[in-house]
């Protein structure tokens, strides 16, 4: 009779919990929050320059000054983010710099001086711009030898 009255009690308990769970109001408990979603948008730059290249000439025409042209090359292209500060470019001192920019010879390490000439630069608007440097040699009283000349320099633009 023991087993019986277990199962009876059981079957009462189960009959129980299922009326309570039935008569019981079918509503959810919520909880809510908020998130923030965001971005920091900074200042940067991509910058590139080409390179300035007088191409050949006799020596004798250096006896009076040459600038660079267009044609050239020097073309300086920066995309910067809008609203950055107010830009500025600089250049360095060129890797064979005394008393001014250098160019050196590569077989007899002779010196041809030259200045570069600062191009404007236009508020950033975010979209591609260009600027053009030229570089100027200056008349030479000494002719430079047969030889190729060259120097490096880095462009800094600040903003």
């Amino acid at each position: 009779m023991r087993t019986s009255l277990k199962g009876f009690i059981a079957t009462v308990v189960i009959g129980v919990v299922a009326l309570e769970a039935a008569i019981a109001p079918a509503s959810a408990t919520t909880s809510t929050t908020n998130m923030t979603v965001g971005i920091t948008i900074t200042a940067a730059c991509n910058i590139s320059a080409t390179n300035i290249n007088f191409g050949s000439m006799a020596a004798a025409a250096l006896l009076s000054t040459q600038t660079s042209t267009a044609g050239m090359g020097g073309l300086f292209t920066y995309t910067c983010s809008p609203g950055s500060n107010a830009p500025s470019l600089a250049f360095g001192n060129g890797a064979n710099y005394s008393s001014g920019n250098r160019m050196i010879g590569t077989t007899n390490g002779g010196f041809i001086p030259y200045s570069l000439n600062m191009p404007t630069i236009a508020t950033f608007t975010g979209s591609a711009q260009t600027a053009q440097i030229t570089a100027t040699i200056p008349a030479q009283a000494t002719l430079p030898a047969v030889d190729v000349y060259s120097d490096t320099v880095v462009l800094t633009l600040s903003y």
